[in-house]
């Protein structure tokens, strides 16, 4: 597949009925099975470019919105996640897609459980990536460890901080991971942030450039909706899921529990840490399963 060349499609955008603009790009095949992507939290559109091979595989429409904040989107605080699925009918409505399946990473994980629940007509299935863990729940805390309360406290009480030190620890672990060499069959931590070992040269350097592109305003809108109520019950979403989450990733103890939970899920493990999803053996699972959607 590596003869298939990466691409950054041009971003298209629309205006919404309330006079914000929504923006996305389309990856994998025009005329493909309908699939939305959502990016993690101060990310955007172009992070389903690392999935753009398995989409084109697939035989897949990768359709990746720009949340509030990112891209050409505009900004509208004071929403729960919920909400988005109002901005995703009028696009749907605009791109003529009536059924589709939908992933996403990190707060896009999030978004993919809040947009499953809200439009179950309509998804055929959804696979949510590293999960955020809504931290408002005490189950959700229970099980979760105190990295993890240390990075929630830290987005609820100083949300201002994190773009800063977010560019700072991208910036050290490139230059830390340049300068490693690697030991043959030997664990590295260094190997559980940023781009994977196995990863190929081109979907590595597109993850970097995602991760340091990444946007303060659209981050800071991120943090507010990831510490608050989702608007959802996600312990009881009516379709299909599919968790995929890193073997270290602090977040999959209570991916786990919603596997557990709700009434037509399961639980996948890959390898590595919260980034390791571009690894192609990731990625080629995850498009798998998106792809047996369409089927049932």
């Amino acid at each position: 597949m590596e003869s298939v060349a990466l691409i950054d499609p041009p971003r298209q955008s629309m205006l919404l009925d309330d006079g914000r603009t929504l923006s996305w790009q389309e990856f994998g095949v025009p005329d493909g099975r309908p699939v939305l992507y959502f990016h993690g939290g101060g990310s955007f559109s172009l992070e389903a470019g690392l999935f753009h091979r398995e989409a084109v595989a697939n035989g897949i429409r990768l359709i990746a919105t720009d949340r509030p904040g990112a891209g050409a989107s505009t900004l509208r605080p004071g929403r729960k996640v919920a909400a988005y699925a109002d901005d995703l009918r009028e696009l749907l409505a605009h791109l003529r897609v009536d059924r589709f399946a939908c992933l996403g990473e990190s707060n896009g994980g999030m978004v993919t459980l809040a947009v499953a629940a809200a439009m179950p007509e309509r998804v055929l299935g959804a696979v949510p990536i590293n999960p955020t863990v809504p931290w408002f729940d005490p189950l959700a805390r229970s099980v979760s460890s105190r990295t993890v309360a240390w990075g929630y406290r830290a987005m609820r009480y100083a949300p201002w901080a994190l773009p800063g030190l977010a560019k700072r620890s991208i910036a050290r672990i490139r230059r830390l991971k340049a300068q490693h060499v690697a030991d043959a069959g030997r664990f590295s931590r260094l190997d559980l942030m940023g781009p994977p070992p196995g990863i190929e040269a081109d979907v590595g350097d597109l993850q970097w450039q995602v991760m340091e592109r990444s946007q303060k305003r659209a981050l800071l809108a991120e943090l507010e909706w990831a510490v608050s109520d989702w608007g959802v019950d996600y312990y009881a979403i009516p379709v299909p899921l599919d968790f995929f989450c890193g073997v270290y990733d602090a977040q999959a103890p209570f991916a786990l529990v919603l596997a557990d939970r709700n009434p037509d899920a399961r639980f996948h493990y890959f390898s590595y840490g919260h980034s390791a999803y571009s690894h192609p053996d990731a990625r080629r699972r995850i498009f798998d399963t998106i792809s047996a959607y369409f089927s049932r």
